[in-house]
């Protein structure tokens, strides 16, 4: 009892910023789970239905390349975030209205309206990150983030079934159109109740101020992370080729309810929470570096899977397979990319943003391979699945055994701090490294070299200084 007395007094807020972290989850998922049903509602065709499904990550990753510069200008951590996340709030719930657009500029303004909500998401990400560094102390990262990230969880699955069940209802009554508009405006709820709950959360002992503005061109990186780089970029290209039309493709074509396709979003991301724990202590044994290049070649039959049925049964059967590689290759990825990095942010934010334009592009192009194929009778949603395994094969071909040297880390992955990074159909949650966070963890013994009882190990996911050793302003 002293001791969680004692926590608590030592993280004033910790908690709130953890349930925090529901809600914002809660609006992700309520944001990105419909988005491609309600382009597809709203009359969207291929090559805008790819749009459309990029601009969580796009926004995102590129408003974090210029977020240093909106944090210069700020006037303090607080009333920036607060109101980013108020306007975020604000358009998610204008994107409900999108359908009261006349003709021809519905999916027009759902994608500009889009773009600016998550883009201001994506600003705070920098400045949040500080504040939570600065309010957490660093040796209890991992019970923070371990609960945030249970929150966050949650938060994401509610959105998707209950989300799926409210679309369901009102779909049924002919009410499709209020249905979308009640989502989006619960999103923008959540987003509000975020900003709220951090609003009232006291102000941590130590905030850096007046952060250096890095320069906007690329930075320099090792060759690993050139390599590793490349791979990934090519494999999130040749996923997004894809990735946009298996929500269209179960509503379109197979024509399942809402409330089966929110269930079936799911299953992945049950799948991936209940297995991270089982694919940490795999990494831990075997290094990330071989994990990578194992679930690489795991990942690529994904869409494949989709062509050999379309029941319902087999679909569950492919999202639970696709929960269990995503899952691995994901705690991967993030390990190998922190190691590769040194945990440099300039290097993490330029690799994000160079990512975000290759998501446009590769679902620019299955978008343009749904229209041919559809134009001319074809199973356009079909076509993009294969097209996209086939591009996935290639790196792992090419690049994926040139990816060596990323060893096992000193520090378990279990403490890896993990974020949602968006919701996807076949993924459920993408998980990604939160960069700017310290990785607090006992030292792995090894066999000639025991590490004396309570000594820890301290990875930085930033190059900068961790909270506890920041000077007070």
């Amino acid at each position: 009892m002293d001791s969680a007395r004692q926590n608590q007094s030592q993280m004033p807020g910790a908690h709130r910023l953890a349930i925090e972290g529901g809600f914002q989850s809660l609006a992700q998922g309520l944001g990105e789970a419909y988005m491609g049903a309600y382009a597809l509602f709203l009359g969207a065709g291929g090559l805008a239905l790819g749009l459309v499904a990029t601009i969580p990550t796009a926004a995102t990753s590129a408003a974090q390349i210029l977020a240093p510069r909106f944090t210069a200008r700020a006037g303090g951590a607080r009333r920036l975030i607060v109101g980013a996340w108020s306007a975020q709030a604000i358009g998610f719930a204008a994107l409900g209205l999108c359908s009261l657009v006349p003709a021809p500029w519905p999916v027009t303004c759902l994608v500009a309206l889009g773009f600016l909500a998550w883009g201001c998401g994506g600003l705070v990400v920098p400045v949040w990150t500080s504040w939570v560094s600065a309010a957490v102390p660093r040796a209890r990262h991992g019970w923070f983030f371990g609960l945030r990230g249970a929150m966050q969880a949650a938060g994401a699955l509610a959105a998707v079934l209950c989300g799926g069940a409210l679309l369901s209802f009102l779909t049924g009554r002919g009410r499709e159109g209020i249905g979308f508009a009640l989502v989006f405006a619960c999103a923008a709820t959540a987003r509000a109740l975020s900003a709220t709950l951090l609003a009232r959360a006291p102000d941590p002992a130590y905030l850096p101020q007046g952060r250096h503005v890095a320069p906007l061109r690329p930075a320099r990186a090792s060759g690993k992370f050139r390599r590793l780089s490349t791979y990934l970029w090519s494999l999130h290209l040749a996923t997004y080729v894809s990735s946009p039309f298996f929500v269209p493709y179960m509503l379109r074509d197979l024509r399942l309810p809402y409330l089966v396709v929110g269930t079936l979003i799911a299953v992945p991301a049950i799948v991936k929470i209940g297995t991270l724990r089982l694919w940490g202590h795999v990494a831990d044994r075997v290094g990330p570096g071989a994990l990578l290049r194992t679930t690489g070649w795991l990942v690529a039959p994904v869409p494949a899977l989709w062509l050999v049925s379309g029941s319902s049964l087999w679909i569950l059967a492919a999202q639970i397979y696709s929960g269990l590689a995503w899952g691995a290759f994901e705690l991967a990825q993030a390990s190998s990319i922190l190691q590769t990095t040194r945990g440099r942010e300039r290097q993490v934010a330029w690799f994000n943003a160079v990512d975000g334009g290759l998501l446009i592009c590769g679902s620019l192009l299955g978008g343009t391979v749904v229209n041919l194929v559809n134009a001319r009778g074809g199973r356009g949603y079909l076509a993009a699945m294969a097209l996209s395994t086939i591009l996935r094969l290639i790196p792992a071909l090419a690049i994926l055994w040139r990816l060596r040297g990323i060893g096992r880390p000193d520090f378990s992955h279990m403490m890896l701090p993990l974020r949602v990074w968006t919701v996807r159909p076949t993924r459920g949650l993408t998980l990604r490294l939160w960069e700017g966070i310290a990785v607090v963890a006992p030292r792995r013994g090894r066999k000639n070299d025991q590490a004396p009882a309570g000594r820890a190990a301290v990875a930085k996911t930033t190059d900068r200084p961790a909270a506890g050793e920041l000077a007070a302003p």
